[in-house]
């Protein structure tokens, strides 16, 4: 990828030192702190890795807060109190680090930062409606919009969320990458319904699974790629290369998140946990540790399963002693080396980039 100069020379020139100074600022009282909120609250370790392009990322934040304020009323309670959450905002700096490969995207400042804050629009959209679904009580260490609000809120709060992704994203330019954002949420609505349809179905193949969770997760976090890529100006073989990272890095990604569904902490990932089979989803780790039985263990569990009352005292000695941390953790590590082999076309420095995000992604415990 031939630029003028390289990924971290165009960051470092954009951003001398200032940055530091800038956590500064935020923490005596200016504006945009709200980034800096996830890192207290969860202890992420991301600080480091979105260090360079966190001016960005604190205007990210700024829009969200500046849209929950635009409306009223409950929905204007409802918008901020989902949206000031924080989070680990992993999709917008998706989006910037690609964007930022190119100085045709530093030009772009505007339409990067209203991509990125649409994929987080679009991303808080399918939380609400997700915990809807799924029943849950607890993200982000706070009560979830359907308890806190009740489900009718939540559910027109997703879409008033939707809609607003939508807008923001259509003023970006790119009718193209309009389109392509719309195509993703409509995959994502069918991965969902799909997963829906399937529910309690203890036999659901590996395939089956990995189908839920591309159409799901993994189809955004590729399309926060191509975004990236498309803003950067870059040919279409690299824009392509990018959209199969997000892919394969969020397929990884969510394979790490329903293994911590089974294994996580509560208080550390910040969620109801064990959510998923509680709700009649066949996830990885379960699917794995089916396999792993014998007829007798797999009527048991099957049986626990579509009951929805599953023996977790039962369940979390099996999984160690089958291995089925470490299986899954495989296949997770597979597809993070699919999303690599992605990468082999950029400079090193940008490749860096995506290459350190991505081993947070996997390697996080939250």
């Amino acid at each position: 990828m031939k630029n003028p100069f390289s990924f971290s020379s165009r960051l470092s020139q954009t951003y001398p030192p200032p940055i530091q100074s800038g956590v500064k600022a935020r923490s005596e009282g200016t504006t945009s702190k709200e980034f800096s909120e996830p890192t207290k609250c969860f202890g992420l370790p991301l600080q480091k890795l979105i260090r360079p392009i966190l001016p960005f990322l604190n205007q990210v934040e700024d829009r969200l807060k500046a849209i929950a304020n635009e409306s009223n009323g409950i929905l204007k309670e409802s918008s901020s109190y989902v949206l000031s959450a924080g989070g680990k905002r992993l999709r917008a700096s998706l989006v910037i680090l690609c964007a930022l490969s190119t100085s045709q995207g530093f030009k772009r400042k505007k339409a990067v930062i209203d991509a990125a804050v649409s994929v987080e629009l679009i991303h808080a959209a399918t939380l609400v409606h997700d915990d809807i679904i799924d029943h849950s009580v607890l993200r982000r260490l706070k009560p979830t919009p359907n308890i806190q609000f009740g489900e009718e809120v939540a559910l027109l709060l997703g879409d008033y969320l939707y809609s607003k992704a939508f807008h923001l994203v259509s003023t970006v330019g790119d009718n193209q990458l309009t389109l392509e954002v719309a195509r993703t949420t409509q995959s994502m609505c069918e991965g969902e319904l799909d997963q829906l349809k399937h529910r309690y179905r203890s036999d659901l193949s590996l395939n089956e699974y990995l189908s839920f969770i591309e159409r799901k997760t993994a189809s955004l976090i590729s399309v926060c790629a191509r975004a990236g890529a498309r803003l950067a100006g870059l040919p279409k073989e690299l824009e392509e290369s990018l959209a199969n990272f997000g892919l394969n890095i969020g397929i990884s990604y969510q394979i790490v998140d329903d293994l911590l569904d089974v294994i996580g902490s509560e208080k550390k990932c910040g969620k109801s946990l064990k959510n998923d089979t509680g709700n009649g989803k066949m996830t990885l780790p379960l699917i794995l540790l089916l396999a792993s039985m014998n007829e007798n263990e797999k009527k048991k569990l099957r049986s626990d399963f579509q009951t929805t009352k599953i023996n977790w005292e039962m369940i979390d000695p099996l999984l160690k002693e089958k291995k089925i941390i470490e299986q899954t953790k495989n296949f997770a590590d597979d597809f993070f080396a699919k999303a690599m082999s992605s990468l082999e076309i950029f400079e090193p420095s940008f490749k860096k980039s995506l290459q350190d995000l991505s081993h947070f992604i996997i390697h996080r415990d939250y």
